[in-house]
């Protein structure tokens, strides 16, 4: 998937914020399917552009989903040298 996003802020003083994204989602087969994704917003004049990817994975067996997830942001709201990141595993049971 492709997308591409124009934010056009009404305050003055406030860049216009524009963004690509791009992500692919595989079922390998019924019970395992993994993602990535990539996101790069161009947070205007002055600013660093922020820079995000992650990857997932997912495994559901019967009633059993094991998912887990990593995502980093680099340049954090056009500040340099700003980062965040998360790491994610989780498990569910349906009844």
């Amino acid at each position: 998937a492709y997308q591409r996003s124009e934010v056009d802020f009404t305050a003055s003083g406030t860049n216009t914020q524009k963004s690509d994204h791009i992500g692919i989602s595989f079922a390998l087969n019924e019970n395992l399917t993994l993602s990535a994704g990539r996101q790069n917003v161009d947070m205007g004049a002055g600013k660093t552009d922020e820079e995000s990817t992650g990857v997932a994975a997912s495994y559901t067996m019967g009633s059993l989903t094991l998912a887990g997830h990593a995502n980093k942001t680099d340049d954090v709201a056009g500040t340099a040298g700003s980062e965040d990141s998360v790491k994610e595993i989780s498990v569910a049971f349906a009844f």
